[in-house]
């Protein structure tokens, strides 16, 4: 894998003999690090496998909140081209919805952890506003209906014996987000890169904070900047430039997860938003990121290099404000040390060298 976050093995490797900026009095945040090729990167078996996972992605998704295995289900689901991305007790719902993305999620009222209320809530509060249907081996009457309408179900049905009804009603749910996407990605990405912009960016931010708060899940931030690019523009062209653009963007693209959010805020200027990683881990992934991007030579243009910052919520910043500015400083950081470096952002009640109040 291109960028493997979850790695710590590979990423202590990777930072042990990295030469480190020290602060007299501080604890050490910037890594800064000459270019270093990585061994066996294999750009092309990354990007295919991407591709897969696109094409898995463009067909309907459903997850399942259950505490017993529905194969019938699932059987029938998959004979619509529905694909079932998991089936996840209540306490593991949150997780799985946020790995797996799915369009709609089907669950047990009385799944074990689950509180109807709360997912329902979670659900319509994500960026995407999820749908939520029930399903389970009570009785579908008109109370137990109306009940799952008032808790901000779409809909209840009884298990076995409506599944037909399920499946039919999951096929109008996920046909009507497939449309709600395909709409909105007018508005939330980016025309010259296909990555998110930054409107979309800043939901995407408030809301991995807001799962930090609620559920003490840490997010961290990577703002990175393309080195010099106006001397690409001047040089070679602006085309060339925007060539560079595109070719960063695609990278971000490639080794990112489903859950993580790359986005162009403008300019040579992009973030990547990494879900459920805590800074000690982005700081290593923005060190093998910096490296992927210094390896790909650009067309027309030759190698290139990026500067990033790195800021980790809760450790350098609890709100989208600070944990913005934090990573912000630490981009300052890195491209005021020389460019083609990574700096981490300190944390809270610390300042960055060469940063001042």
């Amino acid at each position: 894998m291109l960028l493997n976050l979850d790695a710590s093995l590979q990423a202590q490797s990777m930072l042990v003999t990295a030469p480190l900026l020290k602060t007299p009095g501080r604890p050490l945040h910037i890594i800064s690090l000459p270019f270093s090729p990585i061994i066996g990167l294999n750009m092309s078996a990354h990007a295919e496998k991407r591709v897969a996972e696109r094409i898995t992605r463009s067909r309907g998704r459903v997850l399942l909140v259950m505490d017993e295995q529905q194969p019938d289900l699932v059987r029938m689901l998959r004979s619509k081209g529905i694909e079932v991305v998991g089936v996840s007790t209540g306490t593991a719902a949150i997780v799985s919805l946020q790995r797996s993305r799915p369009h709609l999620v089907v669950a047990n009222p009385f799944a074990t952890g689950l509180s109807v209320n709360e997912l329902a809530k979670m659900l319509e509060q994500s960026d995407t506003g999820i749908p939520l249907v029930l399903a389970g081996t009570i009785p579908s009457t008109r109370e137990n209906r109306m009940k799952a309408l008032s808790e901000g179900a779409f809909d209840y049905f009884e298990l076995p014996g409506e599944s037909d009804l399920l499946v039919k009603r999951c096929e109008q749910l996920i046909a009507l987000r497939q449309k709600i996407d395909r709409l909105r990605a007018d508005a939330d990405l980016d025309s010259l890169t296909g990555l998110a912009n930054r409107r979309r960016f800043r939901v995407s931010l408030v809301r991995e904070v807001e799962r930090w708060r609620r559920y003490g899940v840490p997010c961290a931030l990577l703002q990175l900047d393309i080195d010099h690019l106006k001397h690409i523009n001047d040089h070679f062209g602006h085309p060339a430039g925007d060539h560079v653009i595109r070719q960063v963007a695609q990278t971000l693209s490639e080794v990112s997860r489903d859950n993580d959010t790359a986005a162009r805020l403008g300019g040579e200027e992009f973030a990547l938003l990494l879900a459920s990683i805590d800074v000690e881990k982005a700081g290593a992934a923005a060190e093998r990121l910096r490296e992927v991007i210094c390896r790909r030579p650009v067309e027309g243009v030759g190698h290139i290099t990026v500067s990033i910052g790195v800021a980790g919520c809760p450790t350098s910043g609890t709100s989208e404000r600070t944990l913005y500015a934090a990573s912000d400083e630490a981009l300052y950081v890195a491209k005021n040390g020389g460019r083609n470096r990574i700096a981490i952002a300190p944390p809270l009640q610390e300042k960055l060298p060469g940063v001042e109040s």
